[in-house]
């Protein structure tokens, strides 16, 4: 039985390479220079990847290591030439969700000395501008970031 198995098994698989031999060898080869593709690693805010000299980009794509929260990718296409292709891409600020962190611990802090009866108004107020400047610092700050990636162009004659 066992032997049996093998053979059929044996026999199958001849028989796929036999079958998928004629196909692959009657496939035309492919007309004029072979596509080439071309990628550039960087921060994804308009990176571009250019075809060389007499390419022009027929595709292309990106690629975004890793995870990011929120990424947003706000443009994959041609240059306007069309002689490569750009990418940007963002996720949220990771400087900013550190802010929000801060924050939350000074508004913690405010509302643990305004709680306190035996709290002065010096301790209050000063509780109060520490959560201020927290929430001024997080308002300035960018809260997108551009993603590190690579940028991918399909260059063809």
């Amino acid at each position: 039985m066992r032997a049996t198995a093998l053979n059929l098994s044996a026999a199958t698989a001849a028989g796929l390479l036999v079958w998928s031999l004629p196909v692959a060898a009657s496939a035309a080869a492919p007309k004029g220079p072979a596509p080439r593709t071309v990628k550039v690693q960087g921060k994804l805010d308009g990176l571009t990847a250019r075809c060389p000299a007499g390419y022009h980009a027929s595709g292309g794509g990106f690629e975004i290591p890793g995870y990011e929260m929120e990424q947003a990718v706000t443009a994959s296409r041609p240059t306007t030439d069309g002689t490569g292709w750009v990418v940007s891409a963002s996720s949220v600020n990771p400087a900013m969700l550190h802010q929000l962190e801060v924050i939350q611990d000074r508004q913690d802090a405010l509302d643990k000395v305004m709680g306190d009866k035996t709290a002065t108004d010096a301790q209050r107020q000063a509780a109060q501008k520490a959560l201020d400047e927290a929430q001024k610092t997080a308002y300035d700050m960018p809260q997108r970031a551009a993603l590190t990636g690579t940028a991918y162009a399909l260059c063809t004659k």
